[in-house]
């Protein structure tokens, strides 16, 4: 959705029945399996890098059928694969608050907000959640985006209803 950051691993979800067979793919092509705590499994590849599958929850996100029904099908080389919702994504950064994952949301409204079902966000993350986000994500929009742009998602975001108007403005409900 959004590629000015990479990152050192794939993130994966998984149902819990075809996790054996995931694990067995990846071990065919040399990754070997370390389960690092109850929610995540980690697969560490000596060319490859990591994979971090996630069957039961992410953070505390559950991993239930909802997630994969809304999990979007895109092109990847001669194939297609199903990646998480521009929504679930939103979900997924908003509820782990992390600085460098509220950034990721700057970045995605800033590219995608067009895209995003907010209704769905709001129902999915909680209107306290974004509430509470929504005031660091302009600010963390990288620079080379500008003012303009950081202006643009506040004026986005205070149209939802998730961050507060400027004074002398009343408050959307």
């Amino acid at each position: 959705y959004a590629p000015y950051r990479s990152t050192h691993d794939i993130d994966v979800v998984v149902r819990e029945r075809d996790f054996s067979g995931f694990k067995a793919c990846l071990s065919e092509i040399g990754f070997a399996h370390r389960r690092t705590h109850l929610a995540k499994h980690t697969f560490k590849g000596r060319e490859a890098g990591e994979v971090d599958a996630y069957t039961d929850r992410i953070g505390v996100v559950p991993v239930d059928e909802a997630l994969f029904r809304r999990a979007r099908r895109l092109p990847y080389g001669e194939t297609s694969v199903s990646v998480a919702s521009l929504e679930d994504l939103l979900r997924l950064k908003l509820t782990a608050g992390r600085e460098m994952d509220l950034a990721d949301v700057a970045v995605l409204l800033e590219g995608r907000r067009d895209e995003v079902d907010s209704a769905l966000v709001e129902t999915l993350v909680g209107h306290e959640i974004l509430r509470g986000a929504a005031p660091r994500v302009p600010d963390l929009l990288p620079e080379e985006y500008g003012w303009q742009a950081r202006q643009g998602l506040k004026a986005w975001l205070r149209e939802r209803g998730w961050l507060s108007p400027r004074k002398g403005k009343s408050l959307r409900r």
